[in-house]
């Protein structure tokens, strides 16, 4: 039933708010011009993600109250985050404050938590089980992993609808493998962001009457960080190191393989380019449209993979 409420509450606000960002977003100057870098043609409304945050939110505070030590955590660093991108999508900010802020928040969530602990051994699939402790490695690990996840779906944010769908996709796989571990706490919320990306989505596919902007791109990626770190690297299962990696693989790959061409051109790891997944599609012909569900089934089979995997091992 609170699933059930959930699912509904945040599909529900979605709709809702994300036309009052609309008309909210060009007021307080969260517009997104076009540049030669951006595959959009017109000034459109940006800072959607305040939407998506908020139909997030709500409902876990209401269905959730008082809420567990890990959820404050996420929810302390959220709100930081939200604050950072506001001014990002508004005045802009230069890459190492907004890195430093990523760390920061990734450094909340450690403390109140959301912790990467351990992992059980692969190997222990085919003998003995064994656990592997990450001991102090566990906070640098953590942050490591929430900062790459935050960033990885910031840069994916680049074609109408892609970085709501990615999410949404990968929110309902950790829905799916927690909710088979019997991790609730973990289901629900992650059921809950999918949901707010799904009542998003209606107004920021192709062609999109709002972005997300980093305000709503940051705030996946910390959510779906967060949410895998305490739900599926805490499993038992052989594979969990592993599934997390899979359900995130589309956008983990790009910033990997984006940062490594950019390194090896002697630029900045946060210089804009036009090296990332969806341009390269796009640089084969594909639509913006077509590009997008390309994307949306490569995630789509590196999650069932990855529950299969998931739900044998």
């Amino acid at each position: 039933m609170q699933s059930l409420c959930a699912l509904i509450l945040a599909i529900v606000m979605a709709l809702a708010l994300t036309p009052v960002m609309i008309r909210l977003a060009p007021r307080i100057g969260a517009v997104d011009e076009p540049d030669q870098r951006r595959v959009h043609t017109k000034p459109t409304p940006t800072a959607g993600g305040l939407a998506i945050f908020v139909a997030f939110w709500v409902p876990m505070l209401l269905l959730n109250w008082p809420p567990g030590k890990p959820l404050v955590g996420m929810l302390i660093g959220s709100v930081m985050l939200l604050g950072i991108c506001l001014v990002d999508d508004t005045v802009g900010l230069p890459p190492f404050p907004r890195f430093a802020g990523q760390v920061l928040v990734a450094i909340v969530a450690y403390v109140w938590g959301v912790q990467w602990s351990g992992f059980t051994n692969p190997l222990s699939m085919f003998g003995e089980y064994h656990y592997i402790s990450l001991a102090w490695f566990s906070g640098p690990l953590t942050v490591l992993w929430i900062v790459l996840v935050i960033n990885a779906i910031n840069w994916l944010d680049g074609l109408d609808g892609l970085a709501a769908g990615v999410s949404a996709i990968a929110a309902l796989t950790l829905t799916v493998m927690a909710w088979d571990s019997a991790f609730y706490a973990v289901a629900i919320p992650a059921l809950a962001l999918a949901a707010a990306c799904i009542g998003f989505l209606p107004y920021n596919f192709e062609p999109a009457r709002i972005f997300m902007g980093d305000t709503g791109a940051m705030f996946l990626g910390y959510m779906l960080a967060t949410l895998s770190v305490a739900g599926a690297f805490k499993s038992p299962t052989a594979v969990a190191v592993f599934a997390p990696l899979l359900v995130l693989g589309v956008p983990i790959f790009d910033s990997v393989s984006t940062i490594w061409k950019r390194l090896r051109q002697g630029k900045a790891i946060y210089a804009a380019d036009k090296q990332h997944l969806h341009h390269r599609l796009l640089d084969r012909g594909l639509s913006a449209r077509q590009a997008v569900l390309v994307i949306y089934g490569l995630t789509a089979i590196l999650c069932v993979v990855a529950i299969i995997l998931w739900t044998k091992l």
